[in-house]
């Protein structure tokens, strides 16, 4: 009798050490997905950089993203230093690289311009939207 208790306790043991394992493997694969369900296309890399100060007006911003875009919802568009719009307003997602975004320009002088992006996961729909400023100074 006395075996068959000790035998019975290890056996409730084990269930219940399988039942917390599989509670935290449970959490463990929901927050992984959560993460990944709520991930952002967030701006990796851009040219002209930020803060930047460039020598030739540039004809185009090209921006680079973490995750791929929606190219339908998302857009720069660039601003002189007197906040008139300075780009052809035709942005547009590379058709061979889904994370990269850029927007042709009008001829630019020298002075300071503003970038305003706005991105929008392909995925999941997730909107981020940032700015950035650089300069122009032949």
């Amino acid at each position: 009798q006395p075996k068959a208790r000790i035998i019975e306790r290890k056996n409730s043991q084990d269930r219940i050490m399988r039942n917390i394992a599989s509670i935290f493997l449970a959490v463990a694969l929901l927050d992984a997905g959560a993460a990944a369900a709520f991930a952002h296309a967030e701006l990796e890399s851009a040219i002209p950089a930020a803060n930047a100060t460039v020598k030739a007006a540039p004809k185009s911003i090209e921006i680079d993203f973490s995750e791929e875009l929606n190219g339908n919802l998302s857009r720069i568009e660039v601003q002189n230093p007197a906040g008139v719009r300075v780009d052809k307003g035709d942005t547009h997602v590379a058709s061979d690289d889904q994370r990269h975004l850029s927007v042709d320009l009008n001829p630019l002088s020298e002075g300071t311009y503003k970038v305003l992006w706005t991105s929008v996961a392909s995925d999941d729909g997730h909107r981020l939207a940032g700015s950035y400023t650089f300069s122009v100074q032949p």
